[in-house]
């Protein structure tokens, strides 16, 4: 894959043309499943990328327990569109006791009640019916310390009802394997500036385009821009949608309450595109914005935010997301995230999920966010 080159000399990064081509090239390397060939292929090509815009990249490294898995649902001889539930049992199983259950788009961050539910089944595996798009599997994140027990499947919400009266077959056949992965580290400017962190996550379970790769073209460009003011620490961190086992790593290593943080989380520049058809996007209304500053600076930021269809909340701690882990940390924090309509589905690509003027957009508005709450993070 050809690398991604920075337009030459002093031209801002947020233009919408190098914005899309970093999402093009990020989605080009497949599912970006933590330690897989993919994952290790694109830190390759973002330390490389990096480089070429000015900052100085380094690996990370870490150890992890990866879960490696085969398995095919067939329902009435037929097979059905699914994905496995990872981390969900090891073994070899053939059953044809499988309960089919329904949870909502929601559940796709693997939110306590999901677990809960899924523990207390009385069968031998579990079919989980997500909403979404029809025909196409939701995916959800995992906690590889949490083994559900039961083998589990993943299935588009629309086939809850013709499977609850189908005959199902289940084969399933998963480990667990050590495996490593690297989160990928960079500084941007000069030392001698105030310090700052401008972050985002690296995997996820699909191409992830707009899920993953918006929020990488606008945190590369939002650090590019930065370092004329600060000293930028830019991390992507490996392991998102296994409960963000790379940052965990990489917060265990350093004390980061000093250092107020940018994050760029889910879907920064993702709406709905439909194939073939041109013209506007607009930003899906599910993202927000999550933020520790107070006053008129968190007042401020409520009114830049909507510039790209960003709402700011108050959410009690634990935040969502990666952003919720710094804040955990003690760091203030400005974070970006929030699903949208192909979230976590192989429909997740540059021509579906996003165009190079909603992602400019979005990362114009978080930059502009952004200098607000590091003009007064740093009061």
């Amino acid at each position: 894959m050809s690398r991604t080159t920075p337009p030459a000399g002093p031209v801002s990064l947020c233009r919408p043309d190098w914005l899309y081509k970093i999402v093009v090239d990020y989605a080009g390397f497949g599912a970006h499943l933590t330690g897989t060939d993919a994952d290790r292929s694109t830190a390759d090509w973002l330390t490389n990328l990096i480089s070429e815009i000015g900052g100085t990249a380094t690996f990370e490294p870490f150890a992890f327990d990866r879960f490696d898995v085969r398995a095919k649902l067939v329902a009435n001889g037929r097979a059905v569109p699914s994905v496995p539930l990872y981390y969900s049992a090891t073994g070899s199983f053939d059953t044809d006791d499988a309960q089919v259950v329904r949870f909502g788009a929601g559940v796709a961050g693997s939110a306590p009640a999901f677990e809960e539910r899924l523990r207390s089944l009385d069968s031998r595996a579990v079919v989980i019916a997500v909403d979404g798009p029809d025909e196409l599997p939701v995916q959800c994140n995992r906690f590889p310390t949490k083994m559900l027990g039961l083998p589990g499947m993943i299935v588009p919400g629309n086939w809850f009802d013709r499977l609850g009266k189908a005959q199902l077959r289940l084969r399933f056949d998963a480990s667990i394997e050590p495996a490593t992965s690297a989160n990928v580290l960079a500084t941007f400017g000069s030392a001698d500036s105030p310090a700052i962190a401008v972050t985002t996550p690296l995997t996820g379970w699909t191409p992830a385009a707009g899920e993953r790769g918006t929020g990488l073209a606008a945190a590369l460009a939002v650090a590019v821009e930065l370092s004329s003011e600060y000293s930028v620490y830019f991390s992507a961190c490996s392991g998102h949608e296994i409960d963000h086992i790379g940052l965990r790593h990489h917060l265990a290593q350093r004390d980061v309450r000093s250092v107020p943080v940018v994050h760029f989380g889910a879907s920064i520049g993702a709406g709905a595109v439909e194939p073939g058809v041109s013209g506007a996007l607009e930003l899906a209304s599910t993202r927000m914005a999550l933020t520790t500053a107070t006053g008129p600076c968190r007042a401020d930021i409520a009114e830049l935010t909507t510039g790209a269809n960003w709402t700011l909340r108050d959410v009690e701690p634990p935040w969502p997301g990666e952003g919720g882990t710094w804040q955990e940390a003690g760091t203030s924090v400005l974070s970006f995230l929030g699903p949208f309509t192909l979230f976590h589905t192989a429909h997740d690509t540059p021509e579906r999920a996003t165009t190079p003027e909603a992602l400019q957009l979005a990362t114009t508005v978080a930059l502009a966010a952004a200098r607000r709450f590091l003009e007064d993070a740093s009061q």
